[in-house]
């Protein structure tokens, strides 16, 4: 425990090597399945916490999936964002594996879930400061998964894994746009006019 509390520190302190001793535990296969699925209940035991703490409104229901499909859906978004980094990273001479680029969005979602959890307990106490809170702090997550995309390619490059970033997003966006079409909005509990 105290070594992931180190590890989790060092990310937000120093990134690029945080990055660098993600990539050296080498996951692959169910050790990454495992984190995944451990991530992504995690996350949706996040969001529970906050529909109950901060309930939306009735007019907006239909953005109010359950803790189940939330769950299937971060962890498909994390998946695809993967693939999306490593094919990007790819096609401007990066040399990050798919699984390189997994494991590092999988423990990043760690991070990420961790900092919610702090937010959540300021944002009860303080919804104005939590609310800025959270803006920093995603602004500065962005900062850090730079750091992990320019060390999963060995870019040497911010710039060139802000390329990749953008890139992938697109992608991924296109992707699960599609991915949405393909099932439709009746099946995913949407309204048919959005």
């Amino acid at each position: 425990m105290t070594a992931i509390l180190t590890l989790g520190r060092l990310t937000l302190r120093n990134p690029s090597a945080a990055a660098r001793i993600v990539l050296a535990q080498n996951l692959r296969g169910e050790a990454t399945w495992t984190a995944l699925f451990l991530v992504a209940v995690l996350n949706a035991l996040t969001y529970a916490m906050m529909t109950v703490l901060f309930p939306i409104p009735a007019e907006l229901a239909f953005l109010n999936p359950s803790p189940i499909t939330y769950m299937t859906l971060s962890a498909g978004i994390v998946i695809a964002f993967s693939a999306a980094v490593t094919v990007s990273g790819r096609m401007i001479g990066g040399q990050a594996r798919f699984f390189d680029v997994l494991s590092m969005m999988i423990w990043l979602q760690f991070i990420r879930v961790g900092i919610q959890v702090a937010l959540i307990v300021v944002m009860v106490l303080s919804p104005g400061l939590g609310g800025l809170l959270s803006l920093a702090v995603n602004l500065y997550l962005v900062f850090v998964l730079l750091h992990f995309v320019n060390e999963g390619h060995r870019f040497n490059s911010l710039w060139r894994a802000f390329a990749v970033l953008l890139m992938a997003s697109l992608l991924a966006l296109f992707a699960l746009t599609f991915a949405m079409g393909l099932f439709g909005p009746d099946n995913l509990g949407l309204p048919a006019y959005v």
